[in-house]
C-alpha cells in the first residue's frame, strides 16, 4: 500500500485512493495489484511479493483465494526455473561446501552442529543434513564431519556396497564371524577402494592380473600376530567367494570349472612356514569355444536343413554308427517310401535307423539348458495343437491322434504368441511344484528337427497313453515331486520304452563324434582310439560300420554347456540362433492389448495408447497405499513371485519399509538380498547363489527368486522389455556385421582348400598357398572369439527379455483366469468383462526407438540411454529431405525426449497410423505428397518447435 501510494503518480489515470474510487467493484488490495494474466517468471515473482508468499507452501494455501494463481506454475509458466528463483529463497550449500564449513568448525556430532547452525544464522545451513543432502552426496556422519569411519560393514559406500553383501553374507557362516568383519573392511578399505581393483568380490577375483604389493606394503605395518590373522581372514572370505560364486560343477561327473579363471592373488601369502590355503581344485577340462560346438551341430543337421527339404534319410553321415540300429521284428511296421523312415537289411534281418539319440546331442549343442531337463521334454503328441512345418515357417495343426486333449500345451515346440515359439520345459531345476517354464524363443533349426523326430516317435515308437511320472524309474525326483508333475509323452523316450533312457554315455560319445569329424584338421578336439583326424581318416571313410565307443574328447557336455552359458551360469540362457533371428528383424517390442466386450457382445481389441497406459499405472498406486498400511493380504491374489512359497508367507505383519516399489514390481526384501536372488548352489541346499547379472545390472530384479510383481506393473514389464529389446536390437547389428566378415573369411578357405587338393605335392606355390590359409584359420578363429563375446553380451539381455516375458505371461493368466477363491479380494487392474494379452510385434526401428522415449517419460525405472539420441537423428534427417533446417541437435537430451514425443504423437494423430509414419521416416513419402486433409506440413512442424519450452529458450 505504502508503495502504491508513492508512485500512483507515475500514471496520471491512477486514482490517489482507489478503494474508495472503485468502491461498487472493490474486494481489496491485493485483488487490485494482481495481474489478471500470470504467464511468466516476472509476473509471478510480483504476485508473490504482493501476496508476501515465501514458499511453495504458503503458495498452495494462499492460492485458493486467488485464482488467477496457476495451480502448477512450473508448467504454466514458459520461463519457470525452480521455486528457489521464484521466491528468492536462499539456497542452501552444496554437500561439498557444507562440508568445508562444518570441518573449518571443527564440528564433530550433530549437537555441535545444531548449536552452530543457531549461532550462525546462516539460512543456507539446513536443519538436518542427513535428510536433504540424501543422494546428492551424503554417506554418514564421519565423512561429514571429515573423520575415519569405523572398519565396520555398514559404513561401506554405495560404491562398494556389493564387498559390504559378500562380507556380510561371509560373516554368517564364518566361525569366530565378528572378529573377521574388522579384518575384512580393512582389506576393502585400504587396499581394494585405493587400488581400484573392482567394486564386486567376482571382479577382483576374476582379474586376468593383479599388484598385490600394497596389500604387502600394509602387512609389513603391523605385528607377526596381526599380520598372521589378518591374512588368513583375508584368504579365507576370498576363497569362500570363489567356492560359492565363481565355479561351475557338474552334478552328474563332479567336474568343477572356474568361472573366467577365478582364483585368489593372495593365496600364496603366509607367514613363519605355514601351509597355503587350500581351496577348491578346477578340472582340467576347459569350456569348448563356441566356434566348435556351432561346427558340432551343423555337422550333425545340416545348417541348410529347412531350405533343403532334409530328411533322416538324407544324413548319410550318421547312419554309419551300428549303436542307432536296432533289430525290427515285424518288417510290416516300417514305410519304406517315409524318407524318414531308414532302414536296412542284412542277413534276411530288418533293422530300423533310431534318430532318437543324434537329434538330443543336437538339441543341448543349441540349448544351454540341462541335459537332464531336455532330455524329459514333451512331444506334444497329446496337445489340441501341434507344430508342424509349411514354406519353412512353423505353423500350427490341430492335432487329430487319438490322445488329443490327454495333456495341455507341454510340447518342447511351444507356441508363444503371434507367429512366435519357444522351448517348454517340463522340468525346472528351481521349482519342484509340477510346473515347467516356456522360453518364448528357438532356434528354427531346431523346431524343425524336433518336429520330424515327434512325427518319428508317433509312427515307429507310438505310445498308448501319456507316462505318469510316478511310473518313470530313471528320474531323481522323490515320489510327492513325481506326483505333482502330472504326466508326459517323452519326446526323447527309448525304442520301444515310455521313458527316456539312460542319455549320459550316448550323449559323450556322439559329442565326441561330432567334435572329431567337424573340426577335421584344425585343431584337435577328439580323437578316435586315441588318433588325430589325419591319421585315421581314411580309415573311417572306407568302414561302412564306426563304433562310437572310440571316440573320445577332453570336451564334455558339461564343457559344451558352459561354453554356452556366460560366465555366471545363467539358469535360463538364449541360443545364439536366437540372437540371429533377431537380426533378421528390424526391432521386436512388446505390446500389451486388451479385450473389450462391447454391448453387442462383439470383441474390440485395441492397443493401448499412452493415456490408458497412465491410467492402467494407477494400479501400482493403490497397491502401494494398501502396502504402506500394512494391508498386503488383501491383495496378494493380484500378485504372481518368482517364488510361490515367499509369495504365500507375505502377510500384514511384515513391515511396509520392506518393500521396494519399481514401475515393474517389488522387491519384498529391500533389495538387500541381491547376493542369495539366484538359484540353489546344490539341491536341497538353503544356500543360494546372486541372482545373476542382466541389462540392470546387478540388482537384476526381474531375475531375483524374491521379485514379485502382478497385472498392476504389466506396462512397466513390458516397457522394461522394449528398453532390452532394443539393446538387443544394437548389439545384434554389430554380431551381423562379424558374421558376414566370418563368411567371406570361410569362403577364402574353402576356395584355398581345392587349390591344395588340385596343387601337386611338389608345387613351389603349395608353401605360399598353406601360410595363406593359416592367416585365414587364425582370422577365423579370431573373428569367432570377437562373435562369442559379443554373442554372450546378447545372451546376457535375451535371458532378461525371457524372463521379462514369463512375468508378464503370469500376470495375464491371473487377469484373464482369476482364481476362484479370489473373487471378493481387491481387484487392482481392470473389470471382469476386460481380458489382457500381449504379443511380440515386429516393427520399424523408428517405432522401437519412440516406444522406449515414450517409457521413458512414463516410467522412472526406463531410460531414454539408447533411443532418444538415435531418434533425434531420424528427425534430422528427415527435415532435411523434405527442405528444412534440422533443429533435435541443438536440444539437450532432456529437451530431445520432450519435443520427441510431442512430434512422434502428432505424426500418428494426424498421419493415422504407424504405416503412414514409417513410410515419412524412411524417405519412401515427402511431406509433399500428403493430402490436405492430412493436415500435416512443415509448417504444423515449425509451429511445434515455436510452442515448445525449449525452443523458446534456444530463439
Amino acid at each position: 500500500k505504502t508503495e502504491y501510494s508513492q508512485r500512483y503518480k507515475e500514471d496520471k489515470r491512477l486514482p490517489s485512493n482507489p478503494s474508495q474510487y472503485y468502491a461498487d467493484d472493490w474486494i481489496n488490495l491485493a485483488q487490485f495489484l494482481l495481474p489478471s494474466d500470470i504467464s511468466n517468471l516476472k509476473q509471478f515473482k510480483s504476485a508473490c511479493s504482493i501476496l508476501k508468499i515465501s514458499n511453495s507452501v504458503e503458495y498452495k494455501k494462499v492460492r485458493k483465494d486467488y485464482p488467477q494463481l496457476p495451480s502448477k506454475p512450473e508448467k504454466v509458466i514458459w520461463n519457470w526455473t525452480n521455486w528457489y528463483d521464484a521466491l528468492n529463497i536462499p539456497r542452501p550449500y552444496s554437500y561439498d561446501e557444507l562440508c568445508s564449513l562444518v570441518r573449518n568448525n571443527q564440528i564433530t556430532s550433530l549437537s555441535e552442529y545444531a548449536k552452530f547452525r543457531v549461532k550462525s544464522k546462516d539460512p543456507r545451513i539446513p536443519v538436518k543434513p542427513e535428510e536433504y543432502y540424501k543422494e546428492k552426496g551424503w554417506t554418514n556422519t564421519y565423512d561429514f564431519w571429515g573423520i575415519p569411519r569405523p572398519y565396520q560393514v555398514k559404513y561401506f559406500t554405495e560404491d562398494w556396497k556389493l564387498w559390504a553383501e559378500k562380507i556380510t553374507e561371509f560373516l554368517k557362516v564364518a566361525r569366530g564371524g565378528d572378529t573377521k568383519a574388522k579384518d575384512l573392511c580393512e582389506f576393502v578399505r585400504e587396499y581394494i577402494e585405493p587400488n581400484e581393483l573392482g567394486k564386486c568380490p567376482l571382479e577382483f577375483l576374476t582379474r586376468k592380473s593383479t599388484n598385490i604389493q600394497s596389500m604387502l606394503n600394509l602387512l609389513e605395518q603391523v605385528p607377526v600376530t596381526r599380520k598372521k590373522k589378518w591374512i588368513y581372514s583375508i584368504n579365507e572370505f576370498l576363497d569362500w567367494v570363489i567356492l560359492n560364486y565363481l565355479i561351475i560343477e557338474d552334478e552328474e561327473t563332479g567336474e568343477v570349472t572356474h568361472i573366467k579363471g577365478a582364483k585368489n592373488p593372495l593365496a600364496h601369502i603366509n607367514y613363519n612356514g605355514e601351509s597355503n590355503f587350500q581351496s577348491i581344485s578346477e578340472t582340467n577340462k576347459l569350456a569348448l569355444p563356441y566356434q566348435y560346438v556351432k561346427e558340432g551341430r551343423e555337422w550333425i543337421f545340416p545348417a541348410d536343413s529347412i531350405t533343403q527339404r532334409l530328411n533322416f534319410s538324407d544324413l548319410a553321415h550318421l547312419h554309419n554308427f551300428p549303436a542307432d540300429w536296432v533289430l525290427v521284428d515285424d518288417e510290416s511296421l516300417l514305410d519304406k517310401k517315409d524318407p524318414d523312415c531308414v532302414f536296412k537289411v542284412e542277413d534276411g534281418k530288418s533293422y530300423l535307423w533310431l534318430p532318437i539319440y543324434w537329434t538330443y546331442t543336437y538339441s543341448l549343442m543349441q540349448l544351454p539348458a540341462r541335459g537332464m531337463q531336455i532330455v524329459y521334454c514333451d512331444s506334444g503328441e497329446a496337445d489340441s495343437e501341434v507344430a508342424d512345418f509349411k514354406n519353412g515357417q512353423v505353423i500350427w495343426k490341430k492335432n487329430k491322434t487319438r490322445l488329443v486333449g490327454l495333456t495341455v500345451r507341454q510340447a518342447m515346440v511351444s507356441k508363444s504368441g503371434k507367429d512366435e515359439f519357444g522351448v517348454h520345459y517340463t522340468s525346472n531345476k528351481t521349482k519342484f511344484d509340477g510346473s515347467g517354464y516356456t522360453i518364448p524363443f528357438m532356434p528354427i533349426d531346431l523346431a524343425y528337427w524336433l518336429v520330424k523326430l515327434r512325427k518319428w516317435q508317433q509312427k515307429y515308437n507310438p505310445i498308448k497313453e501319456p507316462t505318469s511320472w510316478t511310473d518313470c524309474e530313471r528320474t531323481n525326483l522323490n515320489e510327492v515331486q513325481r506326483k505333482q508333475k502330472g504326466r508326459n509323452c517323452f519326446l526323447f523316450r527309448d525304442y520301444q520304452e515310455k521313458e527316456p533312457g539312460t542319455f549320459g554315455g550316448r550323449l559323450a560319445t556322439r559329442l565326441a563324434a561330432a567334435l572329431f569329424f567337424s573340426a577335421k584338421n584344425d585343431i584337435t578336439t577328439a580323437t578316435y582310439r586315441g588318433l588325430k583326424y589325419s591319421g585315421v581318416i581314411e580309415e573311417l571313410e572306407n568302414n561302412p560300420t564306426v563304433p562310437l565307443s572310440h571316440f573320445k574328447s577332453p570336451y564334455t557336455p558339461h564343457s559344451m554347456r558352459v561354453s554356452l552359458i556366460n560366465a555366471y551360469a545363467y539358469e535360463f540362457g538364449i541360443p545364439l540362433e536366437v540372437i540371429m533371428k533377431l537380426v533378421g528383424h528390424s526391432s521386436i517390442i512388446m505390446a500389451i492389448y486388451y479385450i473389450k466386450s462391447d454391448k453387442t457382445g462383439a470383441n474390440l481389441r485395441e492397443k493401448m495408447k499412452v493415456g490408458e497406459k497412465e491410467a492402467l499405472s494407477n494400479a501400482t498406486k493403490t497397491l502401494r497405499s494398501f502396502v504402506e498400511q500394512q494391508r498386503i493380504e488383501e491383495c496378494k491374489s493380484q500378485l504372481v513371485g518368482s517364488s510361490v512359497d515367499l509369495l504365500n508367507s507375505l502377510d500384514n505383519s511384515r513391515p511396509a519399509s520392506n518393500y521396494l516399489f519399481k514401475d515393474f514390481g517389488i522387491c519384498p526384501v529391500g533389495g538387500a538380498f541381491c547376493s542369495e536372488g539366484g538359484c540353489p548352489v546344490a539341491t536341497k541346499a538353503n544356500i543360494y547363489h546372486p541372482v545373476p547379472a542382466g541389462y540392470l545390472g546387478e540388482q537384476n530384479c526381474i531375475q531375483c527368486r524374491f521379485f514379485i510383481t502382478g497385472p498392476a506393473f504389466m506396462l512397466g514389464l513390458a516397457a522394461t522389455f522394449n528398453e532390452v529389446s532394443l539393446a538387443v536390437n544394437i548389439q545384434s547389428y554389430r554380431y551381423s556385421q562379424l558374421e558376414q566378415k566370418l563368411d567371406t573369411v570361410a569362403e577364402k578357405i574353402e576356395v584355398i582348400d581345392h587349390q591344395l587338393y588340385q596343387l601337386k605335392t611338389s608345387s613351389p606355390n603349395k608353401a605360399a598357398v598353406e601360410n595363406e590359409r593359416k592367416n585365414l584359420v587364425d582370422e577365423r578363429h579370431h573373428l569367432n572369439s570377437e562373435i562369442e563375446t559379443r554373442a554372450k553380451k546378447l545372451d546376457l539381455y535375451m535371458s532378461d527379455m525371457n524372463a521379462i516375458h514369463r512375468h508378464i505371461h503370469n500376470c495375464q493368466d491371473l487377469i484373464n483366469h482369476p482364481s476362484t477363491n479370489s473373487a471378493k479380494a481387491l481387484q487392482l487392474i481392470v473389470p471382469q468383462e476386460l481380458n489382457v494379452s500381449f504379443e511380440l510385434d515386429d516393427v520399424s526401428y523408428f517405432h522401437q526407438l519412440s516406444e522406449v522415449c515414450e517409457n521413458a517419460e512414463l516410467y522412472h525405472s526406463c531410460s531414454d540411454d539408447q533411443a532418444v539420441t538415435r531418434r533425434s537423428q531420424l528427425f534430422d534427417k528427415v527435415m532435411m529431405k523434405n527442405g528444412m533446417q534440422p533443429k533435435f541437435f541443438l536440444l539437450n537430451e532432456e529437451e530431445q525426449l520432450a519435443v520427441g514425443n510431442q512430434l512422434t504423437e502428432l505424426m500418428l494423430t494426424r498421419l493415422k497410423g504407424w504405416e503412414n509414419v514409417d513410410r515419412l521416416m524412411n524417405g519412401s513419402l515427402m511431406l509433399k505428397d500428403l493430402s490436405i486433409d492430412h493436415h500435416f506440413n512443415d509448417k504444423v512442424i515449425q509451429e511445434l518447435f515455436e510452442r515448445s519450452k525449449p525452443l523458446k529458450r534456444i530463439s
